[in-house]
């Protein structure tokens, strides 16, 4: 199975403090119709960190059974092996493709540290493992030489770079097999970042206008520059720059609710939106919609 192209990384359906899987079903489904090329349920937009390994389960298995050919790249994070062991065994059980596994946060740490977190994360993993770096979130960056070794893991296939640092992303897809497939997690760098070699972003304005932003890549490898930088401007840097203020997995949910899929509240710790906030993020939602029409 070859990873590429448009994944979105979805937001978690709820009410209240449980989860709706009807609604993500029915979510998931409107995802898989409008072309994205892969799914990841429980990660930063997923609000995983705020979920019980129960509700993450259920929510792999929901998106695991609407997701057809697509392929499912399962959030797995924690701060501890075993649970991440128990997240890929659930995800593994739920019918997921790939485990993404975040750098461990809270605990500073040294890339010795990571090393033997991710070793025991990768040996004994029955699935295929994709890293995921996002300092500015859990305060550990993964290293250049790191990345190298794990490249060559058998069960370490991928990583998802929310670094912000294009040289970083450039100096992995040049240090790496081909095999080894780069995501660009910063969306506002999805077209430098394919330039640099990457294979495609997990790309949060996807939520929101899935069909777009899938053609946006599908664009790119087709060689129309034109559409491509098009998309970015009218759907993906709007939707990036609204999203940029508030916590953007608040936000994210908010501009699904607006696309007819009533996702809920964010949960706690994050804020409920103000209304300056929404009001932002529904003249951007609405801005867009009408340069997709046109």
């Amino acid at each position: 199975m070859r990873l590429e192209g448009t994944v979105c990384p979805m937001p978690t359906p709820t009410s209240g403090r449980s989860i709706d899987i009807e609604t993500l079903a029915e979510y998931t489904d409107y995802l898989v119709n409008n072309g994205v090329h892969g799914l990841f349920p429980c990660g930063s937009i997923g609000e995983f960190s705020s979920l019980t390994r129960v509700q993450r389960r259920h929510v792999l298995e929901a998106v695991a059974d609407r997701s057809g050919d697509v392929p499912v790249l399962a959030g797995c994070g924690n701060t501890n092996t075993a649970d991440v062991a128990n997240h890929i065994e659930d995800a593994a059980n739920a019918g997921a493709d790939t485990a993404v596994v975040v750098t461990p946060y809270y605990l500073s740490t040294t890339q010795q540290g990571l090393q033997r977190f991710f070793d025991a994360v990768a040996d004994d993993s029955p699935l295929p493992i994709v890293l995921y770096n996002i300092p500015a979130l859990t305060g550990e960056g993964l290293p250049l030489e790191l990345v190298k070794q794990f490249a060559d893991h058998p069960n370490v296939v991928g990583l998802k770079d929310t670094s912000g640092d294009l040289t970083f992303l450039y100096d992995v897809v040049e240090a790496t097999p081909s095999s080894f497939t780069v995501f660009q997690g910063a969306t506002e760098l999805s077209v430098a970042s394919l330039d640099a070699g990457a294979d495609g972003m997990i790309a949060g304005p996807a939520n929101v206008f899935p069909g777009a932003v899938a053609r946006l890549y599908e664009s790119y490898r087709n060689g129309n520059r034109e559409r491509t930088n098009q998309l970015m401007n009218e759907v993906v840097n709007p939707v990036v720059s609204a999203t940029s203020e508030p916590p953007t997995a608040a936000a994210i949910k908010h501009l699904v609710t607006r696309q007819g899929y009533d996702v809920g509240e964010p949960l706690p710790p994050l804020p409920r939106l103000s209304d300056n906030q929404r009001e932002m993020l529904d003249r951007c939602f609405e801005s867009v919609q009408t340069s997709l029409s046109v």
